[in-house]
């Protein structure tokens, strides 16, 4: 439905016919809401009408498609979507630093979907008169506009440090609890917590690896003896920061040890587990760090490789797969992150049988959306989106390794990934049109 101007001074709309409803009085944009003249018709299909006046009264920064939603006296219009980060210039070119890019992308998927997304932080509230200034992205690049409080707010904060900050929580108790606004993706993670939700649940148990949190010696050299490699990964960890890989040779009775120091590859020989612990982690315990087996992982090139799976809430709110990349490791590294030489590979250029590609993505997709589904089920608050690490053994076992509520983009820098990186941004706001929808006809079932 397209939104146009006509040139009246008061307060009016025009709708298509087929919307009559007689107890029509208002319209409401984001969390404004106006009294209005509503006229009905017959002349318009795809286009609804607005007075300038109406237009300016409401906020609405320009014209372009919308949606229309109806409850009781009020006809809602938009949905006025937010995405909440943090990181802030004030450049107008790069108003978000390195992010500005990513977030172009993203508002400029507003256009296929509909409605009006926009970008801001906590300075750009304004409480006393519920608005936001909030960046807009257009054809003439970023630009600003003050408009009410939004129907849905998406959660995009860099980190957990900035997350868990207090300035930003409360503003997000504040924007729900007070004003009822659905917020979707808000947390990232915890590996173990994941963990256990996933191991109370029988159909997910089978994917993970045998692990603990908070190790002991005894429980890493259970693991060693059993599996001959483990992984020791930090709880809240992201982008493969502070991972080690564990490997006992029972034929030399030797540990050996493999990790990035932040600037290179090492690879270190220990002949006492205490003693190569001890050197990792001097005087600290394994606090906050688990330990997972290893998984002899299928290789390409005689590299090992994993698999990010990206699964999307769509615009009817049902889980879907959306986006399937191999990873391989780089040479020598413990992970198959690009920052540690890793590569990024289709399934077809991985596997060049149809049959073979078609099996692995079938596996792969319905590992991901049973466990997406799982995890909505326990996990408090709304989620829109999920990417998983997975690996398979060679036996052609699927294992889980993480899962991430704000998944990295780095697969979608391959440039056949190009249109799933299109899907999954599409359905990233699809789904906060779905949220918008639902609070506006059925807030009870949001909040139940």
């Amino acid at each position: 439905m397209n939104l146009s101007l006509i040139d009246e001074k008061q307060h009016t709309i025009y709708l298509p016919a087929r919307y009559e409803h007689s107890d029509l009085r208002s319209i409401s944009f984001g969390a404004r809401t106006f009294p209005c003249t509503i006229i009905f018709s017959s002349q318009l299909e795809q286009e609804v009408l607005m007075s300038t006046s109406l237009f300016h009264e409401l906020s609405i920064p320009f014209c372009q498609s919308v949606h229309l939603f109806f409850r009781d006296d009020t006809v809602h219009i938009g949905p006025l979507i937010g995405i909440f980060s943090a990181g802030f210039t004030g450049s107008k070119l790069r108003p978000i630093g390195q992010r500005s890019i990513f977030f172009s992308k993203l508002l400029s998927t507003v256009k296929s979907t509909g409605g009006y997304a926009f970008l801001f932080g906590a300075h750009h509230i304004n409480w006393d008169s519920g608005t936001i200034r909030g960046y807009f992205y257009t054809n003439d690049g970023w630009s600003q506009a003050d408009v009410p409080f939004p129907h849905v707010v998406y959660d995009r904060l860099p980190n957990r440090q900035t997350e868990n900050h207090e300035l930003f929580t409360t503003i997000k108790e504040k924007l729900q609890s007070q004003y009822l606004i659905p917020w979707y993706n808000p947390g990232f993670f915890n590996k173990w917590d994941i963990y256990q939700r996933l191991q109370t649940n029988e159909e997910t148990q089978s994917f993970l690896p045998e692990t603990f949190k908070n190790p002991s010696i005894k429980h890493i050299r259970s693991l060693l003896e059993k599996h001959q490699g483990v992984f020791l990964k930090p709880i809240n960890g992201s982008l493969g920061k502070g991972i080690f890989e564990i490997i006992y040779s029972p034929s030399s009775e030797s540990y050996y040890c493999r990790y990035h120091d932040g600037e290179k590859k090492v690879l270190r020989k220990f002949y006492q587990l205490p003693i190569l612990l001890s050197h990792l982690f001097q005087e600290k315990k394994l606090d906050d760090y688990i330990v997972q087996q290893r998984i002899p992982l299928i290789r390409f090139q005689g590299r090992p490789l994993d698999f990010r799976v990206h699964t999307n809430k769509n615009e009817h709110g049902k889980w879907q797969l959306t986006a399937v990349a191999a990873k391989v490791a780089g040479r020598g590294s413990v992970t198959t992150h690009l920052n540690n030489g890793g590569m990024i590979k289709t399934i077809e250029e991985i596997f060049p049988s149809p049959d073979r590609c078609r099996d692995i993505k079938q596996q792969l997709e319905q590992a991901a959306l049973l466990i997406s589904e799982t995890i909505e089920r326990d996990v408090a608050g709304f989620i829109g989106e999920i990417g998983f690490d997975f690996g398979m053994d060679d036996q052609g076992r699927v294992w889980i390794f993480e899962a991430n509520s704000k998944p990295g983009r780095s697969i979608f820098k391959h440039p056949k990934l190009f249109e799933q990186d299109m899907l999954t941004r599409k359905l990233s706001l699809s789904y906060a049109i779905h949220l918008a929808e639902k609070s506006i006809h059925a807030p009870e079932e949001l909040y139940t």
